[in-house]
């Protein structure tokens, strides 16, 4: 890659990122001396695929760690942990940071876009392909450093042993993989991979006290002939461990932890460990995750005097008119991007002029992260900047109860909820003056309230399963998509959507004394000797555990609570198949059938027959 396609500048960093109290991430005690330098390195600037680099320079020297994150887009702890490191000071040692490996990935949130970057680090440089250009800069850094961290999200839990379906050896969560625990270099230098791993996780484990979300060391064995990971050959780690001559490691965060606060505590607690490990000492306060948000845009039309945009703008032209994005101003100053919808290929419209002519919307992103959505509209009326007296009605978000939980929804946002579940829809948070809220009316479409007010929805306990019209829905696949609507003298001005899908039941862990647990899916089919007794050891559906589940079987009905707390006695049973219902509000999620038989025996729904000891089944997995 030509360095003429580079910017450099230099910057002393002393700020800290603020965050959510909630989420605490690297605690270094502060030092008096002076922070040290960051040199700011930016490939392919104002494009989709902008390439930004950091390097950190210590007070005094040391080993250079380079920390990567983003090569698949998908992944938003490894690149929200990676970016923060952009911000740090060292005492001794260097950095090397990519925050975004992949930022066109990031922007569309998917893994591969134009393939998986992580999987083109041993072929050749092709000019068409503008990921080849990007692992060129990559292989570059990784031979200036000596270690190297790659960040990503994995698929469920990795565990060296089946545990459960998303619990076994085919996932990468929560875990650092190595692709050999011992690798020798052709100067004979050794790396003692595995000891590197297991000194990190003594200083990290004892930091999560969740025992299901400590890390775990996974070694691929990449070289070996009969790993299954064959296709790692082709990852940045192996290209950094076997050609450039570096340890080199994966840091999975489960997929399945839903708060990206949490993953990226996780991802720092891990590369804080390898810091200590690699003799690369950290001198700034702290780094923590904030929730991004806009402050302001500053956009200008037909080249003059620029405005400022807030969130809850409208910005109203005349057909024809040149908008130019000029600049995104957040609690944030890197990944941020603004886009006209609709207008071009372009995910990133800074700084390009754009010619109007039907009305939009301008998306301001972090990253994948929408942050505002700020109407566009053509007017017959000269342009003006927005102002507040001039604002078009919004709701800011609707506000609603589900099985009595508060949850908020933005204006355009769809909220999932599970059939049988008790909605209530309380008062929106929007923009209207006292009078307006006074006529505003609150409308879910599909259903019908009888008083006080039949025209406005609030206050109502809805009953998914029974109060709800089919007519009035979107109907994709078994879930209904019902409009939740704002309204001011009877034109609506906010809409949001609530779909209500289905509760199913996914699987039912079983358990023998003796032999190991089995999973059973819905529709499966057990026959059981005499004499055999079951434990239910675990449900797994699609619902929250806030709802209580029943099990009912030859009329009998019990609460499931915990493991233990239900079985299946096959004295019960006879050469007939007879129903083991899972039932949520009363309604059956999903069954299983059951029999006496010769043996212990599943039947899968796809009618494949097998015993049901150890590994029953995998799902997919997603690598790092």
């Amino acid at each position: 890659m030509p360095e003429t396609r580079a910017r450099q500048q230099t910057a002393v960093f002393r700020r800290s990122l603020l965050g959510l109290a909630a989420v605490v991430c690297l605690v270094i005690f502060p030092s008096l001396a002076m922070p040290a330098e960051t040199v700011h390195q930016v490939f392919f600037e104002g494009t989709d695929h902008q390439l930004d680099v950091y390097h950190v320079k210590g007070r005094t020297s040391g080993p250079t760690l380079m920390l990567m994150g983003g090569i698949q887009g998908d992944e938003p702890g490894g690149y929200l942990a990676a970016d923060v490191y952009a911000d740090i000071s060292l005492k001794k040692g260097n950095l090397i940071v990519v925050p975004r490996a992949n930022f066109l990935s990031i922007l569309l949130n998917e893994r591969a876009p134009a393939g998986d970057m992580n999987r083109k680090f041993a072929l050749t440089g092709n000019p068409v392909d503008r990921d080849a250009a990007i692992v060129g800069i990559i292989k570059t850094l990784m031979r200036k450093s000596d270690f190297f961290l790659n960040l990503h999200d994995g698929s469920g839990f990795y565990s060296p042993e089946w545990e459960a379906p998303n619990r076994n050896p085919l996932r990468f969560g929560q875990s650092v993989i190595a692709d050999a625990a011992d690798y020798t270099r052709p100067d004979g230098t050794v790396f003692n991979m595995e000891t590197m791993v297991q000194k990190v996780l003594e200083k990290v484990n004892p930091q999560i006290s969740a025992p299901e979300h400590r890390f775990r060391f996974n070694n691929h064995r990449t070289m070996a002939p009969d790993t299954r990971h064959k296709d790692q050959r082709l990852s940045a780690t192996f290209h950094a461990l076997t050609q450039v001559g570096i340890p080199a490691f994966g840091i999975e965060t489960s997929k399945d932890i839903s708060d990206f606060g949490l993953r990226v505590r996780y991802q720092t607690l891990v590369v804080n460990a390898f810091l200590r490990e690699c003799g690369i000492e950290v001198e700034n306060p702290k780094i923590c995750l904030e929730a991004p948000f806009l402050k302001f845009l500053i956009a200008s039309i037909n080249g003059q005097t620029p405005i400022v945009l807030n969130a809850n703008d409208v910005l109203r032209v005349q057909q024809g008119d040149k908008l130019r994005m000029i600049h995104v101003e957040a609690n944030y100053s890197r990944g941020l991007t603004a886009r006209l919808k609709g207008s071009s290929p372009r995910l990133n419209d800074v700084n390009h002029d754009i010619v109007l002519t039907k009305g939009s919307t301008i998306e301001v992103r972090k990253d994948r992260f929408l942050m505002a959505g700020i109407p566009v509209e053509i007017t017959r009326q000269a342009a003006s900047s927005p102002r507040k007296g001039r604002l078009e009605p919004r709701v800011r978000y609707f506000c609603v109860k589900v099985n009595n939980k508060a949850q908020a929804l933005e204006p355009g946002e769809t909220l999932t909820i599970l059939r049988g579940d008790v909605l209530t829809i309380v008062d929106p948070r929007t923009n209207l003056d006292a009078r307006d809220e006074q006529g505003m009316k609150v409308d879910l479409r599909g259903f019908q309230a009888k008083s006080p007010d039949p025209l406005d929805d609030r206050g109502h306990a809805i009953d998914t399963a029974n109060d709800l019209q089919k007519e009035y829905a979107t109907i994709t696949g078994d879930t209904l998509v019902f409009p939740l609507q704002a309204k001011l003298n009877k034109r609506v001005f906010a809409e949001s959507t609530i779909a209500v899908a289905e509760a199913k039941l996914e699987y039912v862990v079983l358990g023998r004394s003796g032999d190991f647990p089995f999973v059973a899916y819905a529709g499966d089919k057990l026959e059981l000797p005499r004499g055999c007794i079951l434990t239910i050891m675990d449900v797994k559906t699609n619902a929250s555990g806030e709802t209580p589940l029943s099990i009912t079987m030859a009329g009998r009905t019990v609460t499931w609570q915990k493991s233990g707390s239900a079985g299946i006695d096959s004295s019960k049973l006879d050469a007939s198949e007879m129903p083991l219902d899972i039932t949520r509000n009363g309604c059956s999620i999903g069954r299983i059938w059951l029999k006496q038989g010769p043996e212990l025996r599943v039947t899968s729904g796809e009618r494949r027959t097998q015993p049901p000891v150890l590994k029953v089944r995998y799902e997919g997995t997603v690598g790092k």
